[in-house]
């Protein structure tokens, strides 16, 4: 059995290719042609799912399966150039992407990796192993990165001005899961999505963004993320699906 060291050496390239997925602007399908061109996943084969892309290895049994080891996340921003930390109310501009600052981006990490750890914990289909001595034939590792990161959330203004949006940023979101015995990609789920704020979901009118309240989206966004992943993959392993 391959150990979790054997994927260590991959993981930079791993993440790199995954990228591509993450042009927000393209039209074709980026996992599907991800998938297609890369050895490790040259033999999956798309399928119904409820992410936009998801891909299955053929003949792969997820009832085997009923420990889960979570790969550290991978985090990859979009350059858009430097955070900037005020700008001035004479300043006009129609920038629709802005850099994100070193604090805000630890943040940002720290809160979408508390949301999967708790959801994926609530599981009752698998157990979650957090040391790599635990791992055996029927673990699971999934090892997911977020990809082409952006903000909405334009600099502080010099002078009372309110930010009213719609959307605080996006990114693509990206799981690999990996049978720990073979060290195969057995599953791959892609999907880009926009981190909507609280009253744009709810169909609400549109208050004032803070620094509160765009945390609290991004908490909402990524625990959504984590429960359906969470969902469709206690019901993968009780019903032995492969979507």
């Amino acid at each position: 059995m391959k150990t979790i060291f054997a994927f260590a050496a991959g993981v930079a390239a791993v993440v790199a290719a995954l990228a591509v997925i993450g042009a927000e602007e393209r039209t074709d399908t980026a996992a599907e042609q991800e998938a297609q061109g890369s050895d490790r996943y040259a033999e999956l084969v798309k399928v119904d799912g409820k992410f936009q892309e998801t891909f299955v290895l053929p003949g792969t049994k997820f009832g085997d399966f009923n420990k889960v080891f979570l790969w550290e996340a991978q985090f990859e921003y979009r350059d858009v150039g430097p955070a900037r930390k005020t700008r001035s109310t004479m300043l006009s501009t129609h920038k629709r992407e802005f850099g994100i600052s070193e604090e805000d981006r630890r943040k940002f990490e720290d809160i979408v990796s508390e949301a999967f750890e708790k959801e994926i914990s609530k599981a009752k289909q698998f157990t979650i192993i957090d040391s790599i001595d635990d791992i055996d034939a029927q673990t699971l590792i999934l090892r997911g990165a977020l990809v082409d990161i952006i903000s909405r959330v334009p600099p502080e203004t010099v002078g009372r001005s309110d930010v009213y949006l719609s959307s605080v940023g996006a990114a693509t979101f990206v799981m690999e899961f990996m049978d720990a015995r073979s060290g195969n990609v057995v599953a791959l789920v892609a999907e880009r999505r926009a981190i909507e704020t609280l009253n744009s979901r709810s169909g609400m009118a549109a208050v004032p963004a803070n620094s509160a309240s765009v945390m609290g989206d991004i908490r909402r966004w990524s625990g959504d993320l984590a429960r359906r992943l969470r969902q469709r993959l206690d019901k993968a392993i009780k019903e032995d699906l492969t979507a």
